[in-house]
């Protein structure tokens, strides 16, 4: 069975770099009409330029709360329509309980959770609306399960949106909304080409780093029409690092990739 998103019209967050990017990349590819949300207005539109027809680039800063209302205020008048959302946008944020500061706080609570929380309420209502049974979903962290230290508010926004995943599901279940969290490991996202001595240290079972491409494919398949009854769940993909006694390395654990 082939993955298509044909017709599909996907909102993806965080989708100028890294995971999110690949993964409109490949959604595009595979048929569906993507509304790219992004800060880098240089790389959205050359995306706009690569799938002519097939991204459309929105920037907007997902920590500051009036933006995103600006987004959703423009995306229901202009669009009022979506099949899917896919909450990927986060950032890294290496503190400890005992340094962080309140604005950085503050920071990470708008962008992993006010936002994600927005954009599956806009979201949930433009598919009852349009009697669509579409999904929404997060993309969180194997730190939620695994933290790192210096992580504070990265680790404890990453669970509560997986938390969130769970009560979204329960709420919307009953308009065949489906509700998934994706908590992907030690993925590479700095760039396509893993470098080979990180790839050999790599903690997970599977001896290598993650690819994005491998994370972008799991999103295909489920925000595509082959996915019917999953909901409210977690997949992890991330090598086996779980359940791994390998340390991970520095690279890692000090936060440079």
């Amino acid at each position: 069975m082939e993955i298509s998103l044909k017709g599909k019209r996907i909102i993806i967050t965080g989708a100028t770099h890294g995971i999110g990017e690949t993964t409109a990349r490949l959604f595009s590819e595979l048929g569906a009409y993507v509304y790219a949300i992004g800060r880098d207005e240089l790389k959205g539109k050359e995306l706009e330029e690569k799938y002519p027809n097939k991204i459309k680039f929105y920037k907007v800063d997902l920590a500051d709360q009036q933006d995103v209302l600006n987004f959703i205020k423009t995306y229901e008048k202009k669009v009022g329509v979506v099949d899917v959302l896919i909450n990927n946008a986060s950032r890294n944020s290496r503190y400890s309980v005992l340094d962080i500061t309140l604005d950085e706080w503050n920071s990470m609570i708008a962008l992993n959770l006010t936002a994600p929380f927005l954009l599956s309420q806009m979201a949930a209502r433009l598919m009852i609306k349009n009697g669509i049974k579409g999904k929404i979903i997060n993309v969180a962290a194997i730190q939620a399960h695994f933290p790192l230290e210096n992580s504070f508010a990265y680790v404890t926004t990453k669970g509560g949106l997986i938390s969130m995943t769970r009560s979204l599901a329960v709420d919307l279940g009953k308009y065949g909304i489906q509700v998934i969290t994706v908590t992907p490991g030690p993925i590479y996202s700095k760039t396509e080409e893993v470098p080979e001595d990180l790839d050999r240290r790599a903690a997970t079972l599977l001896g290598r780093m993650g690819r994005m491409i491998e994370v972008a494919r799991l999103l295909a398949f489920l925000a595509s029409d082959l996915n019917t009854f999953i909901t409210g769940e977690e997949i992890i993909i991330d090598g086996g690092r779980i359940i791994s006694r390998k340390p991970d390395p520095e690279e890692i654990t000090k936060g440079l990739v």
